[in-house]
């Protein structure tokens, strides 16, 4: 089976996102992830139309479109990673915000032709309990997912971060367990699984059919770092071994946003590097 490889535009962020799709294409890329925030496509300032164009002229897929970060949601209470606010916030009004701003990100994936985005839990708050931020998030899927199920469909995938509420395999499972909604499944991030000392094949495989994007970079040492693949310590065939035996037919993305000097080249390093193993 030969894999579809995109690249997520989180690595050009020092580009135009319409400079940023063409270097894609160039490089030999299948698809592109699009970054559904400042300074890409934050779905209040785009022109979605004028987007859908340039990616259909340049026949690329849409492997996802990444929500995770929501820097232009309120430039003044953003923290400095971009994951505020939550789906679990603790304040309600917090709350509201980030599932309006997950709801328009679907809307841009349906105006782009995806079918896939992706979104994060964000970190607990110490004075928040585990059963409230369950709570919370659990009620904020509920809308969120009450959306993604109008036509056509878009899957949401839960990413997990390191040191995130849902912050590892077995968190992201019991979420599964507790939402049951078809449309709910896993944007799994290699490089998180590896940093969080979980191994890769059996994460995969009990993931199985709920992953809907694969986030895919090296890690050296887990130490969380999205590192060009041949640079650290990830089984690349072992992983490709588990993705066939997992039956996975959806997309691989790059994503090594710490090369935002020389996004191309890393791109371009990274792409014949993966073709060794998922072509």
């Amino acid at each position: 089976m030969t894999y579809r490889l995109a690249y997520s535009t989180n690595a050009y962020t020092k580009w135009p996102l319409s400079r940023a799709l063409e270097d894609i294409k160039a490089a030999g890329f299948d698809g592109a992830e699009i970054l559904a925030d400042l300074p890409h496509a934050f779905p209040a300032a785009v022109d979605p139309r004028r987007l859908a164009a340039q990616i259909k002229r340049l026949k690329l897929g849409i492997s996802n479109v990444n929500g995770n970060t929501s820097l232009g949601v309120d430039r003044d209470r953003r923290d400095p990673d971009g994951f505020w606010p939550s789906l679990l916030d603790p304040d309600p009004s917090a709350r509201a915000l980030r599932i309006d701003y997950v709801k328009r990100v679907i809307d841009l994936a349906r105006a782009l032709g995806g079918d896939t985005i992706c979104t994060a839990s964000g970190r607990k708050p110490e004075s928040l309990s585990a059963r409230a931020a369950t709570s919370h998030l659990v009620d904020s899927l509920a809308e969120v997912l009450a959306h993604a199920r109008k036509k056509p469909a878009v899957h949401v995938g839960i990413e997990y971060e390191p040191g995130f509420f849902i912050g590892n395999a077995k968190a992201l499972l019991s979420l599964l367990n507790a939402v049951d909604h078809p449309l709910l499944g896993a944007n799994l991030d290699l490089g998180h699984a590896h940093c969080v000392k979980e191994d890769l094949a059996e994460t995969i495989a009990s993931l199985g059919p709920r992953i809907w994007n694969i986030h895919i970079e090296d890690i050296k040492g887990r130490v969380h770092d999205h590192l060009v693949p041949g640079r650290g310590d990830i089984d690349f065939a072992r992983v490709r071994k588990a993705l066939d035996k997992a039956r996975y037919a959806r997309w691989i993305t790059l994503e090594i946003y710490p090369y935002k000097d020389d996004p191309d080249g890393a791109g371009r390093k990274a792409l014949k590097h993966l073709r060794r193993f998922f072509e």
